[in-house]
């Protein structure tokens, strides 16, 4: 049979797809910048005859009635990552936080030991019209979506148009799909641009320049979810044939490419291809990604799996964070117990580069927080307060103020770097905190 005549067979509408859905299932929705929004609207308007549906999102991106308090009787959601829209109702506890790593998925593949997102009744995701040989592609963010695929037991897609097409493992058959819904009017999906304030950006500025001296020539980078890590790849100008291997591609990655800074002909591993799993660019960005056989989207199986990071040499990390303590522990997720985003991949690609021949981590981040109230260097985290890398991977820690080489110190000799690159306002009482502790 022609793949024209099964995509015909497999079509129906938008309120057929939503009615597929029953009472007490779970039920997986693409992720982020490519949630299927004509379903999930549809899904929203059945709630009055459904209960207990559980509803598996990740960086939501639109305030769907689903989360409306009104609705907790039919839907219960659980976050694999929080957002702006999100996180207000993690606070208000109405919406549950699912604890992974981007790669720790597949090491819990039996069932009921994997992530939930692992066991849907259904999935729905996003993809494109498919090409002449029939293949549709799960455009900017693939993530698990073919996983996805081969495990949820009933998987509906929503055919946007407007979805870009990569190379590398970003596509489906349309036979491996159970139905297809068409968009009656073609959505663009939702963009992403990091927002950076103006106390952060002065201080991105002068840690990117710092991040450049730990950067050299050759190198692999990734970079992660983050305003002033995101801001620093813009500072390797002067860099020559750096290699991209990371979770997300950035806009200043492709400012890179397009200095020809960015080659990648020093790579171990897929030399001259910009390899990740998602992406979160600008924009004027989309044109160069689509169809650019540069561009491969891997399964974050694969991306995101440290030993096949490892395989990089000179693999370096470079990664966000909202605290570190004396010792070279690492939040980058939560303030105390109360969860603010998700670790992510972060902790893969800490361990890729630990592992990686002459790779390396950098930690960024401001010195202070809430207006130069806080010091994001602190002695001792409170109480509860959950850890996203532990201190024994922890490598190079940069401020504005500078950079604080952990790897091989002691706790004290740890405590006196980390002091000496907070913001001078708060040194004297670090450094009294430091000695009161270690000497």
């Amino acid at each position: 049979m022609k793949w024209q005549d099964i995509y015909r067979d497999k079509l129906i509408t938008i309120k057929q797809a939503a009615s597929m859905v029953k009472s007490g299932q779970r039920v997986l929705t693409g992720l982020a910048t490519l949630e299927p929004q004509y379903i999930a609207n549809a899904l929203c308007d059945r709630w009055q005859e459904l209960r207990d549906v559980e509803i598996l999102t990740s960086n939501a991106m639109k305030p769907y009635p689903w989360f409306d308090k009104e609705r907790s009787a039919a839907f219960k959601i659980q976050a694999g990552y929080l957002s702006a829209i999100s996180r207000p109702l993690y606070q208000e506890k109405r919406i549950e936080y699912s604890i992974n790593t981007v790669y720790s998925p597949s090491k819990w593949a039996e069932p009921g030991r994997s992530a939930p997102m692992m066991e849907a009744d259904v999935c729905f995701l996003t993809l494109s019209p498919p090409n002449d040989q029939g293949f549709c592609s799960f455009g900017e963010q693939l993530w698990y979506s073919r996983e996805w695929v081969k495990r949820s037991r009933l998987v509906i897609a929503e055919m946007n148009p407007l979805v870009i097409r990569t190379g590398g493992d970003n596509y489906v058959h349309v036979s491996q799909i159970d139905y297809l819904v068409e968009q009656p009017e073609p959505v663009p999906p939702f963009r992403i641009s990091p927002v950076i304030s103006p106390e952060e950006e002065e201080a991105a500025k002068k840690v990117g320049a710092l991040v450049a001296s730990l950067v050299n020539d050759g190198d692999t980078i990734q970079i992660g979810l983050g305003s002033v890590s995101m801001f620093t790849g813009f500072y390797l100008r002067e860099k020559n044939d750096l290699g991209v291997h990371s979770e997300i591609l950035t806009s200043s990655m492709i400012d890179l490419y397009k200095c020809g800074v960015i080659t990648g002909k020093r790579k171990t591993l897929h030399p001259e291809k910009l390899v990740a799993t998602g992406m979160f660019i600008e924009p004027e960005d989309y044109a160069f990604v689509n169809n650019n056989p540069v561009v491969e989207l891997r399964d974050a199986f694969y991306t995101n799996n440290p030993a096949v990071i490892a395989q990089n040499h000179n693999q370096v990390a470079i990664n966000n964070a909202l605290a570190v303590d004396f010792t070279g522990q690492v939040t980058a997720e939560a303030f105390g117990p109360q969860m603010f985003t998700g670790v992510a991949g972060q902790l893969d690609f800490v361990l890729g580069a630990y592992l990686s021949p002459g790779g390396r981590s950098i930690t960024v981040l401001p010195s202070t927080a809430r207006g130069g109230t806080v010091s994001r260097i602190v002695s001792m985290f409170p109480e509860g307060q959950i850890v996203s890398l532990p201190r024994t991977y922890v490598d190079y820690v940069v401020t504005e103020y500078g950079i604080a080489a952990l790897a091989g110190k002691s706790e004290r000799q740890r405590a006196e770097a980390l002091v000496d690159i907070s913001h001078p306002q708060f040194r004297e009482e670090l450094r009294a905190q430091a000695r009161k502790r270690f000497n």
